[in-house]
């Protein structure tokens, strides 16, 4: 009986999931709500948690949760900067992204393939042929190419049972260029913003090619590997 029941279970906890992120949703689009989660506000208060006993730790965890919650990784790491600068943000967004990884990693584990594969309407299956033809490879390509959410590929790995070793590894490396480009770029924006001067923005535009132009190198060098 406790066999039979259990899917069901599953079930169940992939709905109470999907309906707190639901109500995450509908918080954002509520103009109060909206701005008490911008990033000027999100950055003051990341800035007074870390003044706290144990602030790292609480800033970590303030990380895993949005994770769990479905922000955007660009978001997460452009809130690193804000807060921290570029390098502490950077090493801030990096670990607390992979935290998160592992945390939703664990939620697809137990709600299942089947499951979820139901309300993610077979993008679930088209994650399978990848994750278990290439593993590694295939974890640190859907980090870097758009077009798959992060939260759907941490869930699908779980879902999916990827081999915990390729998972944590493929998403460290799959984050890492972003992240380190992004926080870059991000205080090339705060110099050009503070100073103004034409060399400020003309190396802020600089630093777009360069950002883009690695990774689009980075991209095709994936695609290859498949």
């Amino acid at each position: 009986m406790g066999q039979q029941r259990w899917p069901w279970g599953r079930l169940a906890l992939l709905l109470l999931y999907l309906a707190v992120l639901g109500l995450v949703w509908m918080a954002w689009r509520d103009p109060t709500w909206r701005v008490l989660l911008s990033p000027v506000v999100l950055a003051q208060v990341g800035r007074e948690v870390l003044a706290w006993p144990l602030g790292p730790v609480w800033v970590l965890l303030a990380y895993v949760v949005a994770v769990v919650l479905g922000m955007p990784v660009l978001a997460l790491i452009t809130l690193g900067v804000l807060i921290f600068g570029p390098w502490p943000g950077m090493a801030y967004a990096l670990a607390g992204m992979v935290a998160g990884a592992v945390v939703t990693y664990g939620v697809g584990r137990l709600t299942g393939a089947q499951a979820l594969d139901r309300l993610l309407k077979g993008r679930l299956q088209l994650m399978s042929t990848h994750l278990h033809r290439r593993g590694l490879w295939a974890v640190v390509l859907l980090r870097v190419l758009p077009g798959m959410p992060f939260i759907v590929v941490n869930l699908g790995a779980g879902a999916l049972r990827v081999r915990w070793r390729d998972y944590v590894l493929g998403t460290v490396l799959g984050l890492l260029p972003s992240t380190v480009l992004i926080s870059l770029f991000m205080r090339q924006v705060h110099q050009a913003v503070r100073t103004a001067t034409p060399e400020a923005w003309l190396a802020l535009w600089g630093g777009v090619l360069l950002v883009g132009g690695a990774l689009w190198w980075l991209r095709q060098l994936l695609r290859g590997q498949k």
